[in-house]
């Protein structure tokens, strides 16, 4: 089968992230394409290494209205017999491209569309039914799409984001490397944060509230592993405050498993999520976490069990239950546990991904709806 992604980029996020996972096990048995909207960034050189070809149509501000012209060409090049479409430009660019092709078209969100703007919503709402299956990556994203966006239940099709559990798991050997090599002892509590350093991930709100877990206890120590548009904002508070020994920012890096095994607690404070693909390899590696009241976050972190909730931005709350974990190693510890317990449920989404494809190829595929 020939099988075409379309991305709106392939910078380092969630949604990318998936796509090369996703992209290595559909190489290994299909003729593999894969278009950037935007110029290639790094996930675009794991794509390749997996062995499928990457392209780029340079999309900028001034030449938009230009690409569905060109998506529609490469396509038309390609010839695939199934298109597979991620991401809110993507989607809606790909749906237009393909109008009247009579092709299998796949599309992914991992985004919250309820945070587009009326006219976005609007436009995606218009082209909707250009889609051959809509797969949602999270329960929250599935509803609104049914209930808000009157997409088809029957054309509606729920397969949550995964975790392979062959690449993230709990190693005692790896967190002692990794603790001796950045200078954490046995008495350091490492909260750990891998996101985007971006304004929708709220890292700032995340250091202010280590700041006053930090005034009470000094051992403990905060990673932000990312990069992103707030590192200079982040930088100049980490100075103003005093925290240049206890907070680090990692940057981007590639061997996530080794720095959550380092960390004691997971912590995500998103002003909006669908359901993050870090918050489900921190609990494969067993972390406790604390995250905000978005998106599929709360049916992954049961309050007081394996972490806690909080409202978004409330920087109060946050600090609390940061200083309890801090404070209550057998607790932490009882918590990861029962995150590992959870991540029993956690599925492999890349494999369930290939059988779709045979299914819709095949048009043996249908989705259960209630009456």
């Amino acid at each position: 089968m020939r099988i075409l992604y379309v991305i709106t980029s392939t910078e380092t996020g969630g949604a990318e992230k998936a796509l090369a996972d996703l992209v290595s096990h559909t190489v290994r048995e299909h003729t593999v394409q894969v278009i950037s909207l935007k110029p290639l960034g790094p996930v675009a050189e794991e794509i390749k290494r997996s062995g499928a070809e990457v392209l780029s149509l340079n999309m900028a501000w001034y030449n938009q209205s230009r690409i569905i012209r060109r998506l529609a060409a490469c396509i038309e090049a390609f010839r695939p017999d199934l298109v597979h479409a991620m991401l809110y430009r993507a989607i809606e660019y790909t749906r237009v491209a393909c109008a009247g092709k009579h092709l299998i078209l796949v599309s992914t969100p991992h985004f919250d569309l309820s945070k587009k703007s009326f006219a976005l919503r609007w436009a995606d709402r218009l082209l909707k039914d250009l889609d051959t299956l809509t797969v949602a990556e999270s329960f929250s994203t599935a509803r609104y799409l049914v209930e808000q966006q009157k997409y088809q239940k029957s054309k509606v099709y729920l397969l949550p984001n995964g975790a392979d559990g062959t690449v993230f798991f709990p190693d005692a050997s790896i967190r002692q490397r990794m603790r001796q090599e950045h200078g954490y002892t046995p008495q350091n509590t490492v909260f750990i944060s891998v996101a985007r350093l971006a304004p929708v991930k709220d890292p700032l709100t995340l250091l202010q509230a280590f700041r006053n877990v930090w005034l009470h206890c000094p051992e403990a120590r905060l990673v932000y592993v990312g990069e992103g548009s707030e590192r200079q904002k982040l930088e100049a508070y980490i100075a103003q405050a005093g925290l240049g020994q206890a907070v680090l920012l990692a940057g981007e890096q590639e061997h996530i498993n080794d720095w959550l095994n380092m960390a004691d607690v997971f912590a995500l404070t998103s002003l909006e999520e669908s359901l993050p693909l870090a918050l489900l390899e921190a609990l494969r590696v067993g972390l406790p976490c604390v995250v905000t009241q978005v998106g599929d976050m709360p049916l992954w972190v049961e309050h007081g069990k394996n972490g806690f909730v909080v409202k978004k931005q409330d920087l109060t709350l946050l600090s609390c239950v940061m200083t309890e974990l801090v404070q209550t190693p057998q607790r932490r510890l009882d918590m990861g546990q029962v995150s590992l317990e959870f991540s029993k449920r956690i599925t492999h989404t890349s494999q369930q991904y290939q059988h779709l494809y045979q299914q819709l190829k095949n048009n043996s595929f249908h989705v259960k709806t209630n009456p």
